[in-house]
């Protein structure tokens, strides 16, 4: 097949305009990048970060699980920030006694982003009859964990 002036002339335009439209587009992607990058996250294309906290008792398998009315137990509890930014957590250590709750403990602590908080808990056993169950609680989470201590 024979190409003509006309029909190379044509070829070239055509080439030209599409060459100019790829490298136009690239630019205004380029230029606006973070508007679409957001935009793209406000239609959900793309994956967000999952935001949790991980609060556990460190070294579970040595809770308390029997004390004498007034005997010191201590444990500790651990939260893990991947909140995806820095959180002040407001937690209570409370003993639930025959459906009555006793708070022994509370405060509150700033865990940055992807870090780990310790807290050493050391507390007198309430003088009651019975099982009593010990929760922590982190306040504004509505998260809580708990183990039950037997009274000898």
């Amino acid at each position: 097949m024979h190409l003509t002036n006309k029909k190379f002339f044509k070829l070239a335009s055509l080439l030209l305009i599409g060459v100019t439209l790829v490298a136009g587009m690239i630019i205004f992607f380029n230029l606006n990048k973070a508007s679409i990058y957001n935009e793209l996250v406000n239609l959900d294309l793309i994956p967000k970060p999952e935001k949790l906290t991980e609060l556990y008792f460190n070294d579970n398998a040595n809770l308390p699980g029997s004390a004498t009315s007034n005997q010191v137990i201590s444990f500790a509890f651990v939260i893990h920030n991947l909140e995806t930014t820095d959180y002040q957590y407001v937690y209570e250590v409370s003993m639930n006694i025959n459906s009555i709750r006793h708070i022994v403990d509370s405060g509150k602590v700033l865990v940055k982003n992807n870090q780990y908080y310790v807290k050493n808990e050391k507390f007198n056993l309430m003088n009651s009859p019975g099982r009593q169950e010990v929760v922590v609680e982190l306040i504004h989470l509505h998260q809580s964990i708990d183990f039950w201590i037997g009274n000898n």
